[in-house]
């Protein structure tokens, strides 16, 4: 909560689902309104964001309602995951589109090899896509690295699981 109290946000926004369950602890411990992002024709009196594209194929925007994102307001975003920042890049459309400015995307994990892949591998650069949504002034956070999602834990030598807490 430090972290944002020191930035100043002024409404958390959680992306359909998951930031549903991640965005209301963060705004009731920073006393501020939640947000809710879903998906196109689940929530009456909505602006939505154009199309976008995924990892693993193309969705239908994002929408917010109409009365929920004021100009100026600044906005935190949070998620579950950011891999190719497809999901991220239409959020960050809708709160600016609305007139809000976001200051952060927050995720749970973050996956790098998305960031800046090499050109030849084949794998869409979430660089790239932020520069042309005009969105590479918004800073990523992530709270766990992919760096820890593949590190092999090790058990000391002779270790023996004896079912006792130790």
């Amino acid at each position: 909560m430090d972290r944002y109290k020191e930035i100043g946000v002024d409404a958390i926004a959680g992306l359909d689902a998951r930031g549903f369950v991640l965005g209301p602890p963060i705004a009731l411990a920073l006393q501020k309104p939640f947000i809710m992002m879903r998906k196109k024709g689940k929530m009456p009196n909505t602006v939505s964001s154009e199309d976008y594209k995924v990892e693993y194929g193309n969705r239908s925007g994002l929408c917010v309602q109409r009365d929920k994102i004021a100009t100026g307001q600044r906005i935190l975003i949070i998620d579950d995951l950011v891999a190719t920042g497809g999901t991220l890049g239409s959020a960050m459309s809708l709160v600016k589109m609305m007139g809000g400015i976001v200051v952060e995307c927050a995720c749970v994990v973050e996956l790098k090899m998305f960031i800046d892949p090499p050109a030849d591998s084949g794998l869409p650069s979430r660089n790239k896509l932020y520069k042309d949504l005009g969105h590479d002034d918004v800073p990523i956070w992530g709270l766990i690295s992919e760096d820890v999602l593949t590190n092999e834990a090790k058990l000391p030598d002779g270790y023996v699981d004896d079912g006792e807490e130790h």
